[in-house]
């Protein structure tokens, strides 16, 4: 699976890209390896957004969850 990150009002560091490579990458043996997710990550005010889609044949797979920290938004996706 490969990965396309990109943020809002936020730098993206190594951390939180390993953070969403170990939480996201639990769904890689669902996937072919040529399926690529989309993550966004963005902040506003004090609320720390993730957004994942996953374009399948048919559809989307799509998850959004938000919190106060965005490690634990990442958990929650």
């Amino acid at each position: 699976m490969r990965y396309t990150i990109t943020g809002r009002n936020i730098e993206i560091t190594e951390s939180l890209k390993s953070a969403i490579q170990e939480k996201i990458g639990k769904l890689e043996r669902y996937f072919s390896q040529d399926t690529e997710a989309h993550i966004t990550l963005s902040v506003e005010k004090s609320r720390q957004k993730i957004e994942v889609t996953i374009p399948v044949m048919g559809g989307i797979i799509r998850a959004e969850q938000e919190s106060s920290d965005m490690y634990v938004s990442i958990d929650l996706v």
